[in-house]
């Protein structure tokens, strides 16, 4: 019989067995790694796997954990925000998070951890046949256990492409006002906003509010009200300095036209008598130097003088919708005939 498995999804021992497959099929082909356990009874190819990111990954385990759960659960936290599409920067990707509202404690093992909460029917959606917590819950929860620069970054991106509003966040965090982490929540919830684009502007502007308050992304016009760009952070009490995130994708497929066009931004910016400072993600890991930048580039801002021009917040560009990302690799039938 072929050990060919013909589908990119998740199957389970019973359903290749089902396809007649064997036990001895099954542990051959995961002795070849043709195959690879997700957990127990929950199988995937092995070159599917080895394709996945990290985040596409933790989506199987989740997926095939749900799956074997009950009722009753609901995939929340870190789970929840992976497959709402969610930034998953400094999460921990090794445990599935679901929440029950059972009154009890929870549960946790190795790969599982199981929090029993209360979960009211509004609280949660279904997502490619899952129960998943609601945006603005999973943001809060993930708020409630996690440090204040990673909650923020999440928020941040669940705002800026709509899937939930400041009300609706603070809403669920006065609903979680008597769980664990709730004053963590509300300390991150009023460092959120909806007009951060990256992960980078996100911590950016964290580490730099410590010095000064931060707009993030204000267009620029010149003497005769013409666009001159929108830039990522300005400091209105510190003589209107700009601070740019240079992000690794900053320049697109086409970087040598890129790098042209934000040579021209740069001069148009500083024709106007405006100071402007850069950084990037490596910097983020030393964030005085970026404050130490900050306050130099306010010591020339000074010496030049008010710059030309004015700025606005105008409203932002739609951001990319977010989907959920297990759609190509949930369970589906197995192939017959196999």
């Amino acid at each position: 019989m072929s050990m060919d498995f013909d589908q990119r999804a998740l199957f389970t021992r019973a359903d290749a067995l089902a396809s007649g497959f064997t036990d001895d099929d099954l542990r051959r082909a995961r002795a070849h790694k043709s195959i690879v356990a997700i957990r127990r009874g929950w199988f995937v190819r092995g070159d599917v796997l080895a394709s996945l990111n990290s985040a596409q990954q933790h989506a199987l385990l989740a997926q095939a954990t749900y799956l074997d759960s009950g009722d009753d659960v609901v995939l929340s936290h870190v789970s929840a925000a992976v497959v709402l599409g969610l930034d998953i920067w400094n999460l921990k990707l090794d445990t599935v998070t679901m929440t029950t509202p059972r009154g009890h404690s929870g549960k946790h093992s190795r790969r599982r951890t199981l929090y029993g909460t209360e979960l009211l029917d509004s609280e949660w959606i279904s997502l490619e046949g899952m129960r998943v917590t609601r945006p603005a819950r999973t943001v809060v929860d993930v708020a409630r256990t996690y440090p204040l620069d990673v909650a923020v970054c999440l928020g941040d991106r669940a705002l800026r492409h709509g899937l939930t509003t400041i009300d609706e966040l603070a809403e669920s965090c006065n609903a979680a006002r008597h769980r664990s982490g709730a004053g963590r929540a509300r300390r991150a919830l009023g460092a959120m906003t909806a007009r951060s684009d990256s992960i980078g502007e996100s911590r950016s502007r964290l580490i730099l509010q410590k010095v000064s308050t931060p707009l993030s992304n204000q267009t620029i016009f010149d003497e005769d009200g013409r666009r001159i760009a929108r830039i990522d952070l300005m400091f209105p009490d510190m003589a209107e300095v700009i601070g740019e995130f240079d992000g690794e994708g900053k320049y697109g497929p086409q970087p040598r036209q890129a790098i042209i066009a934000e040579k021209n931004r740069h001069n148009r910016l500083a024709e106007q008598g405006r100071t402007i400072f850069r950084f990037d993600w490596h910097d983020l890991s030393t964030p005085q130097v970026i404050i130490d930048r900050l306050r130099a580039a306010h010591r020339r801002a000074v010496l030049l003088g008010p710059p030309s021009g004015r700025y606005a917040e105008l409203p932002l560009p739609s951001a990319t919708p977010l989907v959920g990302i297990c759609a190509p690799y949930r369970q589906c039938e197995f192939p017959r005939g196999a």
